[in-house]
């Protein structure tokens, strides 16, 4: 018999899932064989479980995990229907409730979440999860329940860069236990959390889109961005919550998860918010959980006031930013003025931010360097630094304040504001 051609041995890649043009589908399951993984394979409404899948050319295996990480990593061993998207999703829902004592309204949310996990890949940027409350063993004792319904979830004391780009590719779910989490990370993660974006690691470019929660304590004051939910306090009559009530949960739940995310890739990835009206919040968090839920509607009714409250919190702790700061006091003066001194700036900029209860102060210098990172022209006079509302700096204005959703006055005079108007381009 003669040798196979060396061309026609397919390429073999190492996946922790897939999904091709044709519509077909890889996933990361766990073998029969245990502390082994394997690859499901959905194609035209079939599915096959194997260590291996060839598929248009290429030979997919799962990655070479050692056993602890498999172990630590949990995940089903096939799809099994999960009915209908209300029943599953109340089914979460209830599970919060009873395991972690949390009222209906943050358990909805906690569910909406969930969902998002499983949908990571397809959304435009992954919610990231705070937690924050006095008693860690509450939170611990979340996370665990976190472990056995969100997708390829792992429960983590600490994460280092390296252990990030190591985990996030694989599409894990972090759910970490830290409440000092450095600040070099929580950038990463900001920057990197968006679909099509790559981070560089290990000589390679990885894709590290992912979703993350994070029990903060009572750090209150972090500035990242994402959904807050705080603990309620200890309730000794809660159910117990051993290993083997956690396994129960997880082999009920994620045979269940995998299918509803087999199911609704494409739905996900396309889904609009249009018809859920004013009620919802047009953030992008709020987008991403409703296409993660396919707008189910229990769960969108009851997460509206807390993502409308998040929103307004948001808003608030935004207004504390110096860099919002400079364009909202800029703004008048840009409508009135032909140029305004950096020192004056600097004046109106800190009795703003004193307003809002900030105790620092920022020098004209600084200023100036926050104004040239902008992207702002400004140069020296007779009378020191003065930034000068040319027309392109006037543009850059108008553009960054719509950029970041700031609420300034429209002056009908000015072409920007009323792109009707004719712009005078002196």
């Amino acid at each position: 018999m003669a040798d196979r051609p060396l061309q026609s041995y397919p390429r073999i890649l190492a996946t922790a899932g897939e999904t091709f043009a044709d519509g077909s589908v890889l996933e990361l399951v766990m073998s029969a064989t245990p502390g082994r993984l394997a690859l499901l394979f959905l194609r035209a409404g079939q599915k096959q479980v194997a260590a291996q899948i060839e598929h248009s050319g290429c030979l997919y295996r799962p990655p070479n995990l050692d056993e602890a990480m498999v172990r630590a990593m949990r995940l089903p061993h096939n799809a099994k229907p999960y009915g209908s998207i209300g029943k599953l999703l109340h089914r979460i829902s209830e599970i919060f409730e009873l395991h972690a004592g949390l009222p209906q309204p943050e358990s909805a949310l906690l569910t909406a979440w969930t969902a998002s996990s499983w949908f990571a890949d397809c959304i435009t940027s992954p919610p990231t999860l705070l937690v924050f409350g006095l008693d860690m063993g509450c939170a611990v004792r979340l996370f665990r329940l976190l472990h056995c319904v969100c997708r390829h979830p792992v429960l983590l004391g600490d994460l280092s860069r390296s252990a990030f780009l190591t985990l996030a590719p694989l599409g894990a779910t972090l759910l970490i236990n830290q409440p000092d989490l450095s600040p070099s990370v929580r950038a990463l993660w900001s920057t990197s959390n968006y679909r099509g974006v790559h981070v560089f690691g290990n000589g390679r470019l990885k894709s590290v889109a992912s979703s993350k929660a994070i029990f903060a304590g009572m750090l209150h004051e972090r500035q990242d961005e994402g959904l807050r939910l705080a603990l309620p306090p200890t309730n000794h009559d809660m159910p117990p919550l051993d290993d083997s009530h956690l396994a129960a949960i997880a082999q009920e739940m994620q045979p269940k998860l995998l299918d509803f995310r087999l199911r609704n890739l494409d739905k996900v990835r396309t889904y609009s918010t249009r018809d859920h009206g004013s009620n919802y919040p047009e953030t992008e968090v709020a987008r991403n959980l409703a296409a993660s839920v396919l707008g189910e509607p229990e769960i969108m009714e009851s997460i509206a006031p807390l993502l409308r409250a998040l929103e307004q919190d948001n808003i608030a702790q935004r207004g504390c930013n110096v860099h919002v700061a400079i364009l909202e006091v800029a703004w008048a003066p840009s409508h009135t003025d032909r140029e305004v001194s950096v020192s004056r700036l600097t004046d109106l900029t800190n009795a703003l931010l004193r307003s809002r209860g900030e105790i620092f102060e920022y020098s004209a210098a600084e200023l100036g360097w926050k104004l040239r990172n902008f992207g702002f022209r400004h140069h020296r006079n007779g009378r020191g630094m003065v930034l000068q509302f040319l027309q392109e700096n006037r543009v850059l204005l108008h553009q960054l304040a719509s950029r970041l959703g700031l609420n300034l006055p429209s002056v009908s005079a000015c072409g920007l504001c009323c792109p009707t108007k004719t712009v005078d381009s002196r």
